[in-house]
């Protein structure tokens, strides 16, 4: 398939017009839109505020933290990726509540 050196399969025309459409319009009334921006802010700070560990952080993060300690940069931020990737949004909502009393509402 690379050797081939074009696209072998592609859209029609009137398919590939449409798919431009269907994302201006996805991008502009619901990726980008003021509500759903504000949720994903608050959810950053949830998800950003747990990839911190603390002494209140449970055992298995803390040995994420031990781990990541003695590694090199690049090796830290995948542990703190493969750690931040396994929490489910209600157990980062969950943990950002006990960590900090506090939970943002991402309704």
């Amino acid at each position: 398939m690379r050797a081939a050196g074009r696209a072998l399969v592609g859209l029609s025309p009137a398919l590939a017009a449409a798919d431009v459409d269907i994302k201006r319009f996805l991008f502009a009334n619901m990726y980008r839109h003021a509500e759903v921006k504000r949720v994903r802010e608050k959810a950053d700070l949830v998800v950003r505020a747990c990839s911190r560990p603390s002494s209140r952080t449970p055992g298995d993060a803390r040995e994420w933290a031990s781990a990541a300690a003695g590694a090199d940069a690049g090796a830290r931020a995948r542990l703190a990726a493969d750690y931040i990737a396994g929490m489910t949004d209600r157990f980062a909502i969950s943990e950002h509540r006990r960590l900090f009393d506090d939970a943002p509402d991402l309704r």
